[in-house]
């Protein structure tokens, strides 16, 4: 006798409970026709998902009161609908990434807490307003985690980066990227705080080594640059200007290290190499 697996029961389990819920299509936005015809592509679209995205799909599937929507970016609404438009609980997927959506509509747009799952396993979770994200939300990747509160579909102000790899940003951002005063902690254990731009050190910051010494001072594009103060681990401290050179052939890839090389320049135009060992 055949027996399916589980997977198999999945897929039918969501089938089934779609093939129960009204169907219609749209082709603009002021036209929703009865179409049987997404039936069989939607079907498809289902059976194509990723199997984890099986499992979330159907746990969020809705019982009852629900309509199935074709949008114009071909994607599908599956929701409540209220004078053509969409408005309460309802799931949205887009079936030429696989992403899909999970939310609350007013008036035909996003609003309230909403969560979107991505065919690669990432997702976002952010409140929504008029339909765009508007107060705090997550981002979180096989990558890296991501904390704030977002502004108009961008993080803004105050928030949190933290990487798989170790790294770690507490600071502001601005249109998306870092920018203000921050401070990151880098997977080698060194620490930089001060001022950003463009998800670059850029102008006034400190930055620690792991050995115990420190510099104070400017930064530019992400590189020491300027007059500062320098200070080693062993107590002697140094008052100059100082430039950190571009990376050369001595870089060792192999032992998944760099050689940082910071050039110094006191008063009376003596100059000191400083090089330290840094982990990529």
């Amino acid at each position: 006798m055949f027996k399916m697996n589980s997977n198999e029961l999945l897929q039918e389990e969501v089938i089934q409970k779609i093939s129960h819920l009204q169907l219609s299509e749209t082709d603009d936005d002021n036209s929703r026709q009865c179409s049987p015809a997404l039936d069989s592509r939607l079907l498809e679209m289902i059976n194509e998902l990723p199997h984890h995205q099986q499992q979330k799909l159907n746990s969020l599937i809705p019982k009852t009161n629900y309509q199935l929507i074709k949008q114009n970016d071909e994607s599908i609404y599956y929701g409540m609908i209220e004078n053509q438009q969409k408005q309460g609980e309802g799931i949205q997927i887009w079936q030429k990434t696989n992403n899909f959506l999970e939310g609350q509509w007013e008036n035909d747009q996003l609003e309230g807490l909403c969560r979107m799952y991505y065919a690669n396993g990432d997702s976002f979770e952010c409140q929504f307003k008029q339909g765009k994200t508007n107060g705090f939300g997550v981002y979180k990747s096989q990558k890296k985690i991501v904390k704030g509160l977002w502004i108009d579909n961008t993080i803004q102000g105050e928030g949190q980066e933290i990487k798989i790899d170790g790294s770690r940003y507490f600071g502001q951002f601005c249109n998306g990227k870092k920018e203000g005063r921050g401070i990151l902690m880098l997977k080698d254990g060194c620490k930089y705080e001060g001022q950003f731009e463009n998800n670059q050190f850029n102008g006034e910051g400190t930055f620690l080594w792991n050995d115990g010494s420190y510099y104070t001072g400017t930064f530019k594009n992400g590189k020491i640059l300027g007059f500062g103060f320098y200070m080693n681990s062993g107590g002697i401290s140094m008052i100059g200007h100082f430039t950190e050179l571009k990376k050369t052939n001595r870089d060792n890839q192999e032992k998944n290290q760099h050689l940082q090389t910071i050039l110094f320049v006191n008063q009376y135009n003596q100059n000191l190499m400083i090089e330290k060992i840094r982990i990529l």
